[in-house]
């Protein structure tokens, strides 16, 4: 991949719409100490496709709300915070995944769900973990949001298709991260850290989407751990992001960096594979 082609790749990067303003407002109101629901319900709607978004994950068996809802206000009243910010984001994240990746292998509706399930991977850590509010928020955002890279790289992988399932093949051992950077010389991850500073996150969350397929680099603080680990058990449990589908091992050494052990880990496996399960009725 000449300098040039890689050039571009971080040119493309500031074609992608910003962050939308709604989710930041819809954040910055469920940081207080009593949200305002109906103001909330303000802000979110001002965005159509994003209030479509969420009232259509909402009613999913998945966050196992007591009845069906039709209004954001009477779902905000239902929900934990915690959950709104997870439904929120992947509202957000269905605007981003919304054509299919064709490069990568991956319809829309799955890299949104496989999108969706991290961040419900990264819930499922962070109350055993009982992290901080500040920590979850982090960790929510950058779990959703860590395959944005993808939507940069995909016409990218499109034109070496051929080179990446060959390089796969012939080096079946090697992790998706180390295909990418042979094939194009960067890889998702760097890219969509690099969008993500663009946009003014803080840098816990973006080197944490940076991080994710880095084993040096994921075990270097907890949330970049955890979003690395949420995104190894859903791709484990078969709801993938593409033809980085390999098999996953845990390595022992990630599992002390996120601050968990197997026995915490096995707790969690099918918490994350029935909602994952409920969740994915909405994208048959």
């Amino acid at each position: 991949m000449s300098e040039f082609i890689l050039e571009k790749i971080f040119e493309k990067v500031d074609t992608l719409p910003p962050f939308p303003k709604t989710a930041q407002r819809a954040l910055e109101l469920l940081r207080g100490d009593e949200v305002d629901y109906k103001k909330l319900e303000e802000v979110v709607k001002s965005d159509p496709a994003i209030a479509a978004n969420f009232l259509k994950l909402v009613n999913s068996a998945a966050f196992y709300l007591p009845q069906k809802v039709d209004s954001l206000l009477k779902a905000f009243m239902l929900l934990g915070v915690d959950q709104i910010k997870i439904i929120l984001l992947a509202s957000v994240a269905g605007k981003y995944f919304s054509r299919d990746l064709t490069g990568y292998g991956v319809s829309a509706e799955d890299i949104w769900l496989h999108s969706i399930v991290c961040g419900i991977a990264a819930e499922e850590i962070a109350q055993e973990l009982r992290l901080s509010v500040e920590k979850k928020e982090s960790l929510y955002i950058a779990s959703i949001l860590h395959d944005l890279g993808k939507i940069v790289l995909d016409i990218y992988t499109r034109l070496e298709e051929e080179r990446f399932h060959q390089i796969s093949e012939e080096n079946p051992e090697w992790d998706f991260m180390h295909i990418e950077w042979l094939a194009l010389g960067v890889d998702h991850g760097m890219v969509g850290g690099y969008l993500l500073k663009r946009w003014e996150f803080p840098e816990e969350i973006y080197f944490a989407v940076r991080a994710h397929h880095d084993p040096d680099l994921m075990v270097q603080n907890k949330v970049s751990a955890i979003v690395a680990l949420s995104n190894m058990i859903v791709s484990m449990l078969g709801i993938t992001g593409g033809i980085d589908a390999f098999n996953y091992r845990v390595p022992e050494i990630l599992l002390e960096a996120s601050g968990l052990d197997t026995k915490i880990m096995e707790k969690i496996y099918p918490r994350v594979y029935k909602r994952a399960l409920l969740l994915e009725r909405l994208f048959a």
